[in-house]
């Protein structure tokens, strides 16, 4: 007797715009179709510095099948609005702090990368009770050295010097593609990049990863074994060696799978 297959649940996809108190959050937003009642947890993706909710386009896909997904463009980065001078990590934390209670979620999951997981700590200790779960991926354990500012030229001289330094950044575990669409947000809105590397500089690694009191998943894409594991009170492994740079920005099922299982495990 053959197995039936189920029909792949339909995704609902949106864009929307929510206040903060940082202004105005750019949110892609997804959803299943099967009327909300049996919804997982919902899911909040905060990006990494210089890049934006559009990182997480495959995960959406994926995801959303069983969720909602609500992908954050940060303050300062996409179609958000621009920040104003001297923010720190916990500002950014409280913009999205915002979004959680203008749309009443009485819990979530929150998935980070890079300077998003350290945006994703803050938000755990702001919403305590809210969050259930971290995943902290590429997650910073020290500040990463600041990409160069470019000056607007018509030679365009220094463009392939800002390039490298998006590269070097990366530390091989990113496309030249994703590379290249860092390097367009970074000349979209450089003061919104620049401002998160100096949030980043003045904020205590070290002592906020020991302070992690949530359920926690970390991993690095790339590498074997995430530094931050030795920084965590009581962190979680997933071996990210195998994933591909950009596993996040194209459709991987394993990847949703695999992320699911974590998320949806009750210890």
């Amino acid at each position: 007797m053959k197995t039936k297959t189920l029909p792949r649940v339909a995704v609902n996809e949106r864009r929307a715009y929510f206040e903060s108190q940082c202004g105005q959050l750019h949110v892609r937003t997804a959803f299943p179709s099967t009327g909300g009642f049996d919804e997982r947890t919902p899911l909040i993706c905060l990006h990494d510095v210089g890049a934006t909710s559009l990182s997480f386009a495959g995960l959406i896909a994926e995801m959303a099948t069983d969720r909602s997904i609500y992908a954050i463009d940060l303050p300062g980065h996409g179609e958000t609005d621009a920040l104003r001078h001297g923010v720190e990590l916990t500002d950014y934390a409280a913009a999205i702090g915002d979004l959680v209670s203008g749309l009443r979620l009485r819990e979530i999951d929150v998935l980070g990368q890079g300077f998003g997981a350290a945006v994703a700590v803050e938000l755990a200790a702001l919403k305590d009770a809210v969050v259930q779960s971290l995943v902290l991926i590429d997650a910073p354990t020290t500040a990463a050295p600041a990409v160069p500012e470019w000056i607007p030229n018509e030679a365009g001289d220094g463009l392939l010097d800002l390039y490298q330094a998006v590269r070097a950044r990366a530390v091989g575990r990113e496309s030249a593609r994703t590379s290249v669409l860092r390097l367009a947000e970074i000349l979209r809105g450089s003061n919104g990049v620049s401002q998160a590397n100096a949030a980043l500089s003045g904020w205590s690694a070290s002592e906020r990863w020991r302070q992690v009191r949530h359920r926690t998943l970390a991993l690095d894409i790339g590498r074997r074994r995430p530094a931050v594991v030795d920084l965590l009170p009581a962190g979680r492994s997933l071996d990210g060696s195998a994933w591909e740079a950009d596993a996040l920005w194209s459709s991987g099922s394993e990847i949703a799978a695999r992320l699911r299982a974590f998320l949806d495990s009750p210890n």
